[in-house]
């Protein structure tokens, strides 16, 4: 899963961002963000990283897997081969009845760290096309600075999703890591073949060892009881099954080339 960790290949940025800027008044005072809204920079995404507090809504749709990292994240797998998230619908939605990941949601907003463990500094990514950088007549969309340079409502609302995503990223970072330092997590691959005969192999993630979970010594269980990582454990393990559900949909998108074909 080339494209699913959270850093991308060019030039180690969070995977979506291509450039992303620190918002100022002295720079964005007539920079706004556009209305229109669509899903299509998720188009080539396989998964997105994804936050414990989101394990309950997303395992009704997605595989969730953990990236083949030296610190693994948890994903959402969005799609069975590389450039194709089988999530997005051709007209940009996201697929109806299903739960779009916070990490999807967040774009283009994205929180930049200062050396001031205290401080937080909000930035967009000046490459999205929501990004405006002089609203004017006959573009619709919301300025991101008062006229006395404090921030809209609109980025506002930004701030407290990203700081709120920022506080969940970090409780995810210790469940990852006490996963690590148990040893449960393995790689793993998933051997695909399509109702047409192609074969396909998807790899580069990690996945919880069941057999190991289940020998784990009594007092790490009941350690993992009291603090919930057992519950998390068990979303990951139910989560498995959609795998199933990725095959049924990209079957079901194929259907319709196979018969113009």
């Amino acid at each position: 899963m080339t494209t699913t960790a959270p850093e991308t290949a060019a030039a180690g940025l969070p995977l979506f961002y291509r450039t992303p800027v620190v918002l100022r008044f002295e720079d964005h005072r007539r920079a706004g963000l556009g209305r229109a809204y669509d899903f299509n920079f998720t188009r080539e995404a396989t998964a997105v990283p994804l936050m414990i507090s989101e394990f309950m809504p997303a395992l009704r749709h997605y595989p969730i897997v953990f990236s083949d990292s030296d610190r693994p994240v948890p994903l959402a797998v969005l799609g069975l081969k590389q450039g194709r998230n089988l999530f997005l619908e051709d007209n940009g939605a996201w697929r109806a009845d299903t739960y779009v990941p916070a990490y999807v949601r967040r774009y283009p907003f994205i929180i930049t760290e200062t050396p001031d463990p205290n401080t937080r500094l909000l930035s967009i990514d000046a490459a999205s096309e929501r990004f405006v950088e002089t609203l004017g007549e006959g573009v619709a969309g919301d300025l991101l600075f008062e006229s006395g340079g404090g921030p809209t409502q609109a980025t506002r609302a930004a701030m407290e999703f990203c700081q709120a995503m920022h506080e969940d990223h970090l409780r995810t970072v210790a469940f990852s890591d006490a996963l690590r330092g148990a040893e449960l997590l393995t790689s793993n691959r998933a051997d695909i073949t399509f109702p047409n005969g192609d074969r396909y192999t998807l790899d580069g993630f990690r996945t919880i060892d069941e057999k190991a979970y289940r020998a784990l010594a009594t007092d790490k269980v009941a350690e993992w009881h009291k603090s919930g990582v057992l519950d998390l454990v068990a979303m990951h393990l139910a989560s498995q099954r959609n795998w199933q559900v990725l095959l049924d949909l990209n079957a079901a998108q194929a259907e319709p080339q196979s018969a113009a074909a």
